[in-house]
């Protein structure tokens, strides 16, 4: 089978949408497809602190990681945030995955940057044992989101009550 890794390309970006629809699917979360190439063009290819590399097997793309440089300031550094890492069913079990953390941990390391960090669904259990092959500890948290509509109800009826105190 021919196949490598390599950046993501501008003209990969319709067929990155639908892997990252069935990722959403594979974990089970809600998706929402509304301008979603034209966002990803701009994040992915437009910043210094956003890389996305595809898996590119027999012509199709295999799958995909995404990463991102983010600040921590308990650490009072920076680190590597792997938002996402898939792989179509009929490609897992190959060295994929393992390529694809390879160009993740290759762009950490250049960049001289704390850690790799990234979570995945506690039902996955194979997905786990695949991060501790690679010598990855598992930390344990609950992460927590909260949609915009919560956040505008969050900030009620006054939201530049913060900026009169000099705040954003």
């Amino acid at each position: 089978m021919s196949r490598c890794v390599r950046p993501v390309h501008r003209e990969d970006i319709p067929d990155l949408v639908r892997l990252c629809h069935e990722h959403a699917q594979y974990e089970r979360a809600a998706w929402n497809e509304h301008d979603r190439a034209a966002k990803l063009e701009a994040m992915l290819l437009n910043s210094e602190n956003a890389r996305c590399w595809v898996a590119d097997g027999r012509g199709e793309l295999a799958g995909f990681a995404s990463a991102f440089a983010e600040r921590s300031t308990w650490d009072a550094g920076t680190y590597l945030h792997l938002d996402c890492l898939y792989l179509r069913p009929n490609y897992r079990q190959r060295g994929l995955g393992r390529e694809l953390m390879v160009e993740v941990a290759r762009w950490c390391v250049h960049e001289g940057l704390s850690s790799m960090q990234w979570q995945t669904p506690r039902w996955n259990r194979v997905g786990a044992g695949f991060y501790e092959r690679l010598g990855a500890v598992g930390v344990e948290k609950i992460r927590y989101t909260l949609p915009l509509n919560q956040c505008v109800e969050l900030v009620g009826h006054d939201p530049a009550r913060c900026s009169k105190r000099g705040l954003p």
